[in-house]
């Protein structure tokens, strides 16, 4: 009888032994997947929006200086585009010269990659604390250069805009328009950064009625 008494209590134990042990590993194994995801999902968040306000604003300073580069001159409207009226003053046909347009496209891209490559290349200035993902201590602590920083591509494209400004009287405004992209890379984890800049090349005043195909598309296109 105390023989299976003491066995009884042997496996009692035992079972306890390994329900502990279990019970700490589970812990452990909850306690690990928390922090990944809380690193995933908050601190990689908070890192990637510092980023991504960098990027915009380098974005911003590289299009403006590519355009400087690319139109030493400002650009004519007439350079770009073409307005054919018919006998009684009314505007037939607006028209642009892709020839032009797909030059500054080039050049606007080619420099705009390189000026921005240029800035990232000496990295972005993270505070060490905004990889805590507290966005009150996001602007504190030493700085970590994050140089895991690269361009992916530049696309250039126009766009124009027509708005009424009076009676047979149109405003034409031309936009350059420049959409960056940029890969980010943290440890285990990576994003991409879009930012898009805008700069107005020309616009001008069309005397006459423009048609409704004009104003409701895009002539670049």
């Amino acid at each position: 009888m105390i023989e299976c008494t003491n066995q009884y209590v042997w496996y009692k134990k035992r079972n306890r032994y390994k329900f502990k042990r279990f019970l700490i590993i589970l812990i452990i194994i909850s306690f690990l997947v928390s922090i990944f995801l809380y690193y995933h999902k908050v601190v990689c968040t908070n890192i990637f929006n510092i980023c991504s306000a960098y990027i915009t604003s380098y974005n911003t300073e590289s299009v403006n200086q590519a355009v400087l580069k690319s139109l030493e001159t400002n650009v004519i409207y007439t350079d770009i585009i073409t307005i054919e009226k018919n006998t009684l003053d009314e505007i037939t046909l607006i028209s642009t010269n892709s020839q032009k347009v797909n030059k500054i496209n080039r050049e606007v891209a080619t420099y705009s990659a390189d000026i921005l490559k240029e800035k990232l290349s000496n990295g972005i200035k993270i505070p060490s604390f905004a990889f805590t993902g507290i966005n009150i201590l996001s602007g504190y602590g030493p700085i970590i250069n994050l140089k895991t920083v690269s361009v992916v591509n530049v696309i250039c494209e126009f766009k124009s805009e027509f708005k009424s400004v009076g009676i047979n009287q149109t405003l034409h405004s031309i936009y350059i328009v420049v959409k960056s992209t940029v890969d980010i890379e943290v440890p285990f984890n990576n994003d991409e950064s879009i930012s898009e800049t805008s700069v107005l090349l020309s616009e001008t005043i069309l005397i006459g009625k423009v048609p409704e195909i004009y104003l409701n598309g895009n002539l670049f296109n």
